[in-house]
């Protein structure tokens, strides 16, 4: 059948019991829906399907990660067939690569519309079907997913607002029906997204992860897999930051870094050194677990990673040169070689060294995991913010980070021009976030006219992805 604009194409489908499942809620069978909510269940099946989405290759699970995006931030040297040569080159048009961007659209725009279903029931049904706090905690994760996954559809589908803020932006899509919602400027869609973010904060000051008291480590760190509070307020600050909103980017990242410097309270703190100097490679935290603020859970990730990250990977192979990585990690010019990220993250497979962040070994510790907020990028941001009003604290911030690289003989000095704190925070960037994505929006936000890598210089031909043709046609989308 011929596709149509994919937000009203899935309206009428939500999650069952089984988190793979959906169920037709066409007008003719709305009792299914109402049955589906009738019950605390029915709505934490309709999160996990979501989640369950999200974790997909057209999703997070590759391409909104270490797939696509992170081609486009140059963060690998592709071989000449590989799957990704056109989209290294921004080359949209190109069939395959115009397929990779639209499943990406279509996928995300699925969430988006199932957690507007989820957010039209929650209001309608009794409030004693929930247990305890249950109902806001639901509800905070559902407006923060929706808010974070619209960001994201954002920070790839249109101008940023470091070139265009006054711009056509992707649609904001609020409720479920056969409406078209139309198009609000850049800033304005930004706004939405604020609003969301922060009534979601205010509903999860229920979240579990906030229960330092009746709850031990490990049962808030589970809450790491959900869209917790902490997720809201890092999401906040990446949404300001995006704006160039640096007043309210600072507060919402301060919240994080203070809350961080309390032991007794934190849930994320800087992973130690045990855990990444093992004795069996299949204990070594290499995603530097427990720094996560967001994360998603892979069922059977090796079934993924493997054919891109091992000799298995074939043409399809993503990896940095080792020429490539020296450059990243600054191994020969300062010689950082001893950076976990790279110590730890490249191993040979064969005669090949590969990219081995999110290698999967056979009972691995730490394996099914796929890092989506990292607390990193909060002090990166304050630091950028702070660069040329407090160096001195920005060196601070950075050299948080890079003690727990195992760079803590290599201090950034205290008294860095504002340029050289700056140029050193988009190093640290690059290195901490090599096969995520995060450099490219990096880039963008900043409306830097080199990628570093590039072959063609940047601007919104290569940082707006086109969206897919039917959106243009049906939806009369600029």
């Amino acid at each position: 059948m011929k596709k149509i604009i994919t937000y009203i194409a899935l309206l009428s489908l939500l999650v069952a019991s089984a988190c793979d499942d959906w169920l037709d809620v066409r007008p003719k069978s709305e009792i299914v829906a109402d049955l589906h909510f009738s019950d605390e269940t029915g709505f934490r099946d309709q999160l996990t399907g979501v989640y369950s989405q999200m974790s997909t290759t057209k999703m997070y699970g590759r391409d909104m990660s270490f797939g696509l995006v992170s081609v486009l931030s140059q963060d690998y040297d592709l071989l000449t067939n590989s799957m990704y040569r056109y989209a290294a080159e921004y080359d949209y048009s190109e069939i395959s690569t115009k397929n990779i961007i639209n499943d990406v659209w279509s996928s995300t725009y699925n969430c988006i519309a199932n957690l507007n279903i989820l957010l039209k029931y929650i209001d309608e049904v009794d409030p004693d079907v929930f247990s305890e706090s249950n109902r806001d905690v639901y509800k905070g994760e559902a407006l923060g997913l929706r808010a974070f996954l619209h960001l994201d559809m954002l920070r790839l589908f249109s101008p940023a607002p470091s070139a265009s803020p006054g711009a056509p932006a992707v649609p904001y899509v609020t409720h479920y029906g056969k409406e078209i919602t139309g198009q609000l400027s850049v800033n304005e869609t930004l706004d939405l997204i604020i609003s969301d973010l922060i009534q979601a904060m205010d509903l999860l000051k229920s979240d579990p992860i906030l229960d330092y008291e009746n709850l031990v480590y490990t049962e808030r760190w589970a809450r790491k897999k959900y869209f917790n509070y902490w997720a809201t307020v890092a999401t906040l600050a990446r949404a300001y930051m995006y704006k160039g909103d640096t007043t309210n980017a600072l507060k919402y990242a301060n919240m994080i870094i203070e809350a961080d410097s309390d032991p007794s309270t934190t849930s994320f703190g800087w992973v130690h050194f045990t855990s990444v100097e093992t004795t069996y490679e299949y204990e070594c935290d290499r995603i530097f677990s427990n720094e996560i603020i967001f994360r998603l859970n892979i069922n059977k990730f090796d079934n993924i990673v493997k054919y891109y990250f091992t000799s298995a990977a074939g043409s399809n192979t993503l990896t940095p040169s080792e020429e490539k990585a020296d450059q990243i990690f600054e191994k020969t010019a300062k010689g950082y070689g001893n950076d976990y990220r790279m110590l730890k993250g490249f191993a040979y497979d064969g005669e090949r060294k590969y990219f081995w962040k999110y290698h999967q070994y056979e009972a691995g510790r730490y394996n099914d995991i796929l890092p989506v907020i990292r607390k990193t990028e909060i002090y990166y941001i304050a630091a950028e913010i702070l660069k040329e009003s407090d160096p001195a604290r920005v060196a601070e911030l950075l050299n948080m980070v890079r003690d727990a690289r195992n760079l803590d003989d290599y201090h950034l000095a205290d008294n860095l021009s504002a340029e050289e704190l700056d140029n050193e925070i988009g190093k640290e960037y690059r290195k901490e976030f090599l096969g995520e994505g995060q450099m490219f929006y990096y880039y963008k936000r900043r409306n830097a006219t080199r990628i570093e890598g590039a072959a063609i210089n940047a601007g919104n031909d290569v940082y707006v992805l086109p969206m897919p043709d039917n959106e243009i046609e049906f939806g009369n989308r600029k």
